[in-house]
């Protein structure tokens, strides 16, 4: 199976409007809920662990990330074009927040991601760009911005958080083609900041967290951004093979 002929965005992108009502759904069996437009709609949990799956075999290996939900626009069984959101939970144990305290010069992190980004992307990817990271002291979370240019299908921009908790990671991944950002980049950040963890997991920062700054969940996430990338675009290819 070849990913260079295929991309997610290799179907005329749907617009979306900012102006949208939201809802608030419970993810990680209740121990996390966030805010999503009204007529986005849930992808089958089986379905999202069918196609991670398939997304390791495709890589040979490489990419072995797994998600746990997933929301879009219209029928999720139908079609799978963007925008979408994927939800990764980490209970890999806990992170201390001081190594994200003095992240590296922007510059550096962008070489760092986007030779990740590179390097694990092969044929598929034209050019891959960190635009923004930065970590949020009140909710400790690692937010990123980033844009990947598709060779089949131009560039997506990806905007991602990683919440810290007392077992690991929540990571939300937010998907939209360069020509949906506009109206795509405010329902995200609505996403993003309505990110609520239950108390019996969310972080408790301790005097010990504090360490030498250290960027290790940058790799971590840029990493995840392209396998949840290849994952929507096999997820494409499997719906137009079976339709």
């Amino acid at each position: 199976m070849t990913l260079l002929a295929v991309c997610v965005l290799s179907i005329p992108a749907p617009s979306i409007s900012a102006e949208v009502s939201m809802r608030t759904v419970d993810v990680y069996q209740g121990l996390a809920t966030l805010e999503i437009p009204t007529d986005w709609h849930e992808i089958p949990s089986d379905l999202i662990e069918f196609y991670a799956l398939e997304s390791a075999e495709a890589s040979g290996g490489r990419l072995t990330e797994l998600y746990q939900h997933g929301f879009r626009p219209g029928d999720p069984e139908n079609d799978f074009e963007l925008p979408q959101i994927l939800i990764q939970i980490k209970e890999s144990g806990r992170l201390k927040y001081g190594q994200f305290l003095h992240l590296p010069p922007i510059e550096s992190l962008r070489e760092q991601g986007e030779a990740t980004l590179q390097d694990r992307g092969g044929a598929v990817i034209n050019d891959a760009r960190v635009n923004n990271v930065s970590f949020d002291r009140e909710d400790f979370s690692l937010r990123m911005n980033n844009t990947i240019d598709f060779q089949a299908a131009g560039k997506t921009i990806v905007a991602s958080a990683s919440f810290l908790t007392e077992r690991g990671l929540f990571t939300v991944h937010c998907y939209a083609h360069i020509s949906q950002n506009i109206d795509a980049a405010p329902i995200f950040d609505r996403v993003i900041d309505s990110v609520r963890i239950d108390k019996s997991i969310r972080y408790q920062p301790r005097i010990s967290d504090r360490l030498p700054p250290m960027a290790v969940l940058v790799a971590y996430s840029v990493a995840a951004i392209l396998a949840a990338a290849i994952f929507i675009t096999l997820m494409v290819l499997r719906r137009r093979r079976s339709a």
